[in-house]
């Protein structure tokens, strides 16, 4: 949402386009980059942009230390954009670089409503001139080699079937990108085996994707979910009937086939639309024809055309979207009223050889990548312990090979489906409840990691791995019987005495995070119970004899930065 309104209200303001090719670098940054950036150079800049941001979206100013001069989520007027703008030059030629610490300034709006600045963190991010060598763009979707990459653009035409003019507003022009699986393809091709010359239909869930991806307006209003499923919206695939019929056979073993079709796409908000008061309602009702061209069970070339009526309505019952600067309320977009006929086309082609991943690669990469560029760094985060080996920075440490590499991303899959299984099963269930599921969860999930990892890493790698577990858990890795425990032969006395440090630090934390959860920024608290912990990590060492803090020391290795989850407080890992 909020990336389209800002292109149509902020930045195809002819003064705003001036100023920024004048005197600006412009970026665009995924929002999934930021708020779950990568453990390599890359994420940790992406890290320190991310660090003061005040929404999981906004416009952002940077120095050329790529440390945050200003963030905005909103502008009181037009105007104020290009007034922004003149600050952050300002601010830039006091701090050009990060030869002295400054404050990042946040703005819910310009310049009217100013938040809290955030202090520096002292670090100076590094800043890659381009991507390390052998590592793909992190923008870019992992694809295996065959998929179809199609690029969808659509247009709202006016009452003599023409298309209307202005392509700023996203209710009138799009672009979008949709990915043709080789699973996908091969169905079309057993299709074609089984018709025997004659017509036959397509699988649903191609017809489903295709259908997916047309659709005037914003990502929120896709009438078949997509971003805004669930939380009480109707949405509904009325009809889609796509069928395919040979009509020549080429002379390089190709087939072409001629495609018709007809979708009619429904969606409506519900009552419980993530809170934010959106209110929609979405009608696509499309006509198609075209032609896929297979060489054996691939695909070769997609064209599609589809033409028909959309009907759009979108607004929110907490905001006066008419008669206001759109960009005062960015996240909310502008009131749209669309009712005309559209239409849309599709062409497609295998995605090109040096961004497709060879088969060994998209069978190690397909479970993380279903679902989603930043969870494999939440579910390691979740799981504890030895899974901080599926972090870049510690796979680097360890100095993995690629077939290392790859064999683990193939050993990660499974967890990665049988966490998100259990998050799905025991969301409802009381806190307790939770987090006993939750603890059995880790212990059977680090049994099995561990017999992986005894065949994958050799015995220096097994090793250095241990000690930069010790390293991310800290003292608090001595509340386990593991091998540090054990060597360090802490007593029933100090273990008593470890868990009512703990105990002292949940009184602590618990307040914090209550009140974070009712003001509904449960973001605020990570910083305070990272202090917290660190204060408590110290009484934990006091506690130790000093022979048990040298052994300790030694137990630890060569330190390696690799952040600190404050995801849990329990002390379990």
């Amino acid at each position: 949402m909020f990336a389209g309104a800002a292109r149509e209200a902020v930045f195809s303001n002819p003064e705003v386009i001036r100023r920024v090719n004048s005197d600006f670098v412009p970026v665009a940054l995924k929002a999934g980059l930021i708020n779950a950036p990568s453990d390599d150079e890359e994420g940790r800049l992406c890290r320190e942009i991310g660090r003061s941001k005040a929404a999981p979206q906004g416009i952002c100013v940077v120095n050329s230390a790529g440390k945050v001069l200003d963030w905005a989520l909103m502008f009181d007027d037009d105007p104020s954009v290009v007034d922004f703008l003149e600050h952050a030059l300002e601010r830039f030629a006091k701090y050009p670089d990060a030869s002295r610490p400054f404050p990042a300034e946040r703005y819910m709006q310009f310049p009217s409503q100013r938040l809290d600045d955030v202090e520096d963190s002292g670090k100076v991010p590094p800043v890659p001139e381009r991507h390390a060598k052998g590592k793909r763009c992190p923008a870019k979707p992992p694809l295996a080699r065959g998929t179809i990459v199609g690029r969808l653009f659509g247009r709202a035409l006016d009452v003599d079937g023409k298309p209307v003019a202005d392509t700023t507003s996203q209710e009138n022009y799009v672009e979008d990108r949709l990915e043709l699986p080789v699973a996908m393809q091969e169905n079309i091709a057993k299709g074609i085996a089984n018709a025997g010359g004659k017509r036959f239909a397509l699988p649903n869930d191609l017809a489903r994707l295709l259908v997916s991806h047309a659709f005037l307006g914003q990502l929120d209003v896709n009438p078949l979910g997509g971003v805004a499923g669930g939380n009480g919206a109707h949405n509904e695939l009325k009809q889609a009937e796509f069928w395919a019929q040979i009509v020549d056979r080429g002379s390089r073993s190709s087939v072409l086939l001629r495609i018709e079709g007809k979708s009619n796409a429904e969606g409506v908000s519900g009552d419980r639309q993530g809170g934010d008061g959106r209110l929609w309602r979405h009608d696509v009702n499309l006509t198609w024809h075209g032609y896929f061209e297979m060489k054996q069970d691939r695909m070769i070339r997609l064209l599609l055309v589809a033409q028909g009526w959309e009907h759009l309505e979108w607004g929110s019952i907490f905001q006066h979207l008419h008669g206001r600067a759109d960009v005062r309320h960015l996240p909310g977009g502008h009131a749209i009223n669309l009712s005309c006929a559209v239409r849309y086309g599709i062409i497609g082609a295998p995605v090109a050889a040096e961004d497709a991943l060879s088969a060994e690669e998209a069978r190690g990469a397909n479970s993380v990548a279903q679902v989603s560029a930043g969870m494999p760094r939440q579910i390691a985060e979740m799981l504890g312990g030895q899974f901080i080996v599926f972090r870049q920075r510690v796979q680097d440490e360890l100095k993995l090979s690629d077939e290392q590499r790859l064999k683990l991303m193939a050993s990660f899959g499974p967890h990665v489906e049988a966490t998100m299984r259990l998050v799905e099963r025991i969301k409802e269930l009381k806190s307790a409840e939770r987090e006993r599921e939750l603890h059995i969860h880790r212990q059977q999930s680090a049994e099995e990691l561990s017999a992986d990892l005894a065949v994958i890493l050799n015995a220096e790698q097994r090793s250095r791995l241990f000690q930069l577990q010790l390293q991310q858990e800290g003292a608090f890795a001595l509340l386990s019987q593991n091998e540090a425990f054990l060597k360090l032969s802490i007593t029933d006395q100090q273990r008593e005495a470890f868990m009512a440090v703990v105990q002292s630090m949940h009184v602590t934390i618990e307040p914090l995070i209550k009140d974070a959860e009712l003001r509904g920024r449960p973001e605020d608290v990570g910083s305070k119970v990272m202090r917290i912990r660190k204060q408590h990590e110290g009484k934990f060492e006091a506690i130790l004899t000093p022979r048990q803090k040298e052994q300790w020391r030694e137990l630890l290795g060569k330190r390696v930065d690799l952040g600190r989850s404050c995801t849990r407080v329990d002390g379990r890992h």
